[in-house]
């Protein structure tokens, strides 16, 4: 299924939603020591599930920076594509484009934007107008 972030009345295209669990999949693995949510919890136990309140925007959005940063410093061998399945690969296994030097990079929407990218900036568009960032399911046949 495809899925996008919704903001308003603006729809961000992520993909298979199986790109953005394994964005999470490796930040709780890599950058949680496993434990979900642990040092994330507005991206991942709330952004993740569904949906962030805009009363919770500006905590997401140092959450997001954190992680984009400490992705950077992991190189796209570390990438997790299940957690539940350690060591599951990517469809494409373990090729990755030489654009791609660090986690940070590895993770890009159907559009061909980075991922990580996409959540900061979704994160200022709430934090600027408030209500509501969901994940919601995308058919773009509609």
């Amino acid at each position: 299924m495809t899925i996008a972030f919704r903001q308003g009345a603006v729809l961000t295209i992520i993909g298979p939603g199986g790109i953005l669990h394994a964005l999470c999949s490796t930040i709780a693995a890599k950058l949680e020591r496993g434990a979900w949510g642990s040092r994330f919890p507005r991206i991942m136990n709330e952004l993740y599930q569904g949906s962030l309140a805009a009363e919770h925007a500006t905590e997401a959005m140092r959450e997001a920076q954190t992680i984009r940063s400490e992705l950077a410093l992991l190189p796209p061998k570390e990438i997790v594509w299940d957690i539940d399945q350690p060591g599951a690969l990517p469809p494409w296994g373990e090729r990755v484009g030489s654009h791609v030097a660090n986690m940070a990079q590895y993770f890009v929407t159907t559009t061909g934007r980075n991922l990580v990218d996409e959540v900061v900036d979704n994160l200022e568009s709430q934090i600027e107008f408030g209500g509501p960032l969901e994940i919601v399911p995308f058919d773009a046949r509609r």
